[in-house]
């Protein structure tokens, strides 16, 4: 008797030596998305649309809002928007038209279809001074977006900036109240017929407001506005 108790001992002594163990699973890894400051339910084309806009005027991409995208086909590789000195191949360019708001203002965009390539279509100012002892033959286009566009007649290329590039925050809030304040407002601060080698100077502002005719004095700042920043934006 006392050996077979003594076998079965034995027995499961051996099976309880067999069992497997059971091995500690490693804690799983939480994934936390960040968030994003650009929506990512938006298309690549309204992305970079609203993007620009906020690095172009110095805002946080939620200061931008998205009014409207419409899918459009544009008769050239320009996107519908001609700029002087720049060759558009003649083909149909599919994109959009995005309408944005920014600082209580619309301005709208051309994109083409994936966003790689856009071009502002919202002018707020021109301004250009012909003629002069010097032979002046200057150009300024600024955007509601941000974008400015100068160029000469001395065979210098166009040269593309942005308002933040030379304007302080103080300086840009200035420039969003005008654009408030006036509507279209057309200013001719040529010199008098008969002059001499008289100097052209010409400024036209597109205006979102009611006001159509500044003071002499506040039609003497835009116009010395815009030939400061002309002058600002070459000597870069």
């Amino acid at each position: 008797m006392r050996k077979i108790l003594f076998s079965l001992a034995l027995i499961l002594l051996l099976f309880s030596g067999c069992t497997p163990k059971v091995q500690p699973t490693e804690p799983q890894s939480i994934i936390v998305e960040q968030p994003t400051k650009v929506r990512p339910d938006l298309t690549p084309a309204q992305r970079i649309a609203m993007s620009t806009v906020a690095k172009n005027l110095g805002l946080s991409v939620d200061k931008i809002k998205l009014i409207s995208t419409k899918a459009m086909d544009w008769p050239d590789s320009c996107l519908g928007i001609s700029v002087e000195g720049v060759a558009c191949a003649e083909v149909i360019t599919p994109g959009f038209q995005i309408m944005l708001e920014a600082n209580g203002m619309q301005m709208e965009y051309h994109t083409n279809q994936d966003g790689t390539v856009i071009r502002p279509a919202t002018v707020a100012l021109t301004w250009e001074r012909v003629g002069g002892f010097a032979g002046f033959c200057d150009q300024l286009t600024v955007y509601l977006s941000g974008e400015i566009r100068s160029s000469t007649c001395n065979n210098a290329p166009t040269m593309e900036k942005t308002l933040v590039d030379f304007l302080s925050a103080s300086e840009l809030s200035t420039f969003s109240g005008w654009m408030k304040k006036y509507g279209v407002v057309m200013i001719d601060a040529s010199d008098p017929a008969g002059v001499v080698d008289g100097m052209t100077v010409k400024l036209q502002l597109n205006g979102a407001g009611t006001e159509k005719n500044p003071s002499p004095a506040a039609q003497q700042m835009l116009v010395q506005f815009a030939q400061n920043l002309y002058q600002t934006m070459m000597s870069r």
